[in-house]
């Protein structure tokens, strides 16, 4: 059984059978990991690097992913503080430390996301359940 869209892409599962992990291991903070993709699905065998420099694709995700994120902390900021510009350095300080902190996770993301705009869900590469 498949997993539907939402859950499959936020556990980073291959877009056309979405069971199979596209990431060796999947915890991004292992960062001598962190790009370590499996060459096929696991499940579908759908091929993770179709081309060198496939992931390029994934820097026009990361940049919008990253901006939306600053954006956020930067108003959490403001509704801590109330006022950015006497804070402007411990804002640039905030800042430097979310965006990161959460650098690892906004990498693996963009190349998911980016995989599931360009790979069609395919009902038929599903792996049979074995029934005992």
């Amino acid at each position: 059984m498949s997993k539907p869209l939402v859950p499959a892409l936020l556990s980073m599962k291959c877009p056309r059978c979405r069971n199979g992990r596209v990431f060796i291991d999947p915890n991004p903070y292992h960062l001598k990991q962190l790009g370590e993709m499996n060459h096929f699905c696991p499940v579908c065998n759908l091929n993770f690097r179709p081309e060198p420099g496939f992931y390029f694709g994934g820097a026009i995700v990361s940049y919008p992913l990253m901006v939306i994120y600053n954006l956020l902390v930067a108003v959490s900021f403001y509704m801590i503080t109330g006022d950015v510009f006497h804070h402007i350095v411990s804002l640039m300080l905030t800042l430097t430390v979310a965006t990161v902190t959460v650098a690892p996770i906004t990498f693996r993301y963009s190349r998911i996301i980016f995989l599931y705009v360009v790979v069609r869900y395919d009902k038929s590469k599903i792996a049979p359940v074995n029934k005992q």
